[in-house]
């Protein structure tokens, strides 16, 4: 599994999510295209502002539009609520952010 960000380790991820939500491996790779999927769609939109493309506010809508549709789509994965997502996003962040 390619890293797609610096702040994050994809493997460990990865790892944590299979465990957390009982994956099989194709449902891992799933995830792991998700999660390339949200990364290059982030990266497209820091891109942007950079370049001056889009204004700040849009940037962080669009971030949010990004975000969204990949917590929807990992919940409709694992068969768990968002609020399920986002508690384990955020103790996986914790579990697999980069020292």
């Amino acid at each position: 599994e390619k890293n797609y960000s610096s702040n994050v380790n994809n493997a460990c991820y990865l790892s944590t999510a299979v465990e957390t939500f009982n994956l099989s491996e194709e449902k891992k790779a799933t995830l792991n295209k998700l999660l390339k999927d949200k990364l290059e769609n982030r990266a497209i939109v820091k891109k942007q502002i950079r370049a001056s493309e889009i204004p700040e506010d849009d940037a962080k809508t669009e971030m949010k539009k990004v975000n969204q549709k990949y917590f929807k789509a990992l919940a409709e994965l694992t068969g768990k609520s968002k609020k399920e997502v986002m508690v384990f996003e955020k103790e996986a962040k914790q579990k697999c952010s980069k020292k």
